[in-house]
């Protein structure tokens, strides 16, 4: 085995291992990206629930009140969301201490848990006692089935936690996406790497063959090596080596150093230029899977992880005393029924139609989706008079593309609320008005 062979034998197993290694962490980092999305993803459903419920009332419900007003009001509000999201069961806990807690309130309307019955300890639901929105990072079983489970704080007017709510989602289901997802991944990292290979060894071939047919040609030009040169002079590429050359003709016709040198460096240039280009196909694909960690690929605007890093934004402006802010959230009524009759490419249709409507408003920096079919916007300070103008003219452009659906059934809810300095402590408190200014148009259109 010459040494241009062995050379290119080492270049092609350093380059094969660098695509595997990138590979790997490719898929290492796709993972992390799929499971942030489906951790922001549960905990936007529960977020969202806990913020809708008034802390007040969920704390004085008691066994007895099944069935009064209060309680009724609430396991609507739960029911809004089990039947227009993946999860399998919604409900609200109350901490009994000593780490245990019980059911307050079950949405399930076939087998719901009963007021104070025990509800299964983890260490999410001990966070969430505490005021820390958390996600299970293990599943759990009980008499229901196998879930994992996001759990967030309701407040009351004090700021203390007047109770839990739990959203529970199928653990099957949520393996099988992650599963499904680095399957994928590993499965375009694997062509990557036997694309790369087939190159590397495709192009080293033709190198070591080139190679060959050299040494050989220059060591049967013992006798002419004008016509070396000659040959030489005729290529643009290795032109300028006939000087190097020189005298050569009366020598012993060795094999130029030289002119190995040189055309090993060529090879290797094109070499490096292929599997560049190979590298940069690789980090153009995590970069793009980056990107869907942050922005709703369907409609364009910012996704839950986005819209949870600009309340962080806002909660320290606030702490400054430098927020100015309002909240416009609009829902999309009967979506879930929509797709089930029409398909989900209708569904799509009606989602990218209404969040078309929203960008010409708001643009995409400060507008979210932040559920299957709930978008909210975070705009610049007004008047509660302006921002309820400016949600009445999205409400009737919104109204004149409904129109245009046909006989598709379909509405849309609408809530507003403005940043109130020295009342609002944080994010949530304004936009949980939003969320009841909401309930109330929803409520209105019933």
């Amino acid at each position: 085995m010459n040494f241009t062979t062995r050379y290119m034998i080492i270049i092609c197993s350093v380059l094969v291992a660098i695509n595997l290694v990138t590979g790997l962490v490719l898929v290492n980092q796709s993972k992390n990206a799929m499971l942030t999305l489906i951790n922001e993803r549960m905990l936007d459903i529960s977020n969202t629930a806990a913020a809708s419920i008034d802390g007040d009332m969920l704390a004085g419900i008691t066994a007895v009140d099944k069935g009064s007003d209060d309680y009724n009001t609430i396991i609507e509000k739960l029911r809004l969301f089990q039947d227009n999201s993946d999860l399998m069961y919604i409900y609200t806990i109350q901490d009994m201490g000593n780490n245990e807690f019980g059911f307050i309130i079950d949405s399930d309307p076939i087998s719901p848990g009963e007021f104070g019955e025990s509800v299964v300890t983890t260490d999410a639901l001990i966070r969430a006692a505490s005021g820390t929105p958390a996600v299970d990072e293990e599943p759990f079983t009980d008499s229901w089935g196998t879930f994992y489970s996001s759990y967030s704080p309701v407040f009351d007017s004090k700021g203390k936690v007047a109770g839990i709510v739990g959203a529970d989602f199928d653990a099957k289901w949520l393996d099988d996406q992650i599963m499904k997802h680095n399957v994928a991944i590993l499965l375009i990292s694997i062509g990557a790497v036997i694309v790369a290979a087939t190159i590397v060894l495709f192009v080293t071939r033709r190198i070591a063959d080139k190679f060959r047919r050299l040494y050989d040609e220059l060591s049967e030009l013992t006798e002419d090596i004008e016509k070396l040169n000659k040959d030489i002079a005729d290529n643009p590429d290795y032109r300028g080596l006939v000087e190097s050359m020189g005298d050569a003709a009366d020598a012993d016709a060795e094999v130029p150093v030289d002119v190995q040198a040189d055309l090993s460096r060529d090879a290797m240039g094109a070499l490096s230029d292929k599997l560049k280009s190979t590298h940069d196909q690789m980090h153009q694909y995590l970069e793009m899977v980056h990107k869907q960690a942050y922005v709703d690929p369907l409609t364009g605007v910012g996704n839950i992880t986005t819209y949870n890093n600009a309340i962080n934004e806002i909660n320290a402006a606030i702490t400054a005393g430098e927020a100015e802010y309002a909240v416009y959230v609009t829902d999309i009524n009967n979506l879930k029924n929509i797709v089930f009759e029409h398909g989900e490419e209708q569904g799509d249709r009606i989602l990218t139609g209404i969040a078309a409507i929203l960008k010409k408003v708001f643009g995409t920096e400060r507008l979210y989706r932040i559920g299957d079919d709930t978008f909210v916007a975070i705009t610049e300070s007004m008047t509660f008079n302006k921002i309820e103008e400016l949600s009445k003219g999205i409400y009737d452009d919104i109204e004149d593309y409904i129109r245009q659906l046909g006989e598709i059934k379909l509405s849309v809810s609408r809530g507003t609320a403005v940043y109130r300095p020295g009342m609002d402590s944080e994010y949530r408190q304004t936009f949980k008005r939003a969320c009841d200014d909401m309930y109330q148009h929803r409520q209105g259109r019933m």
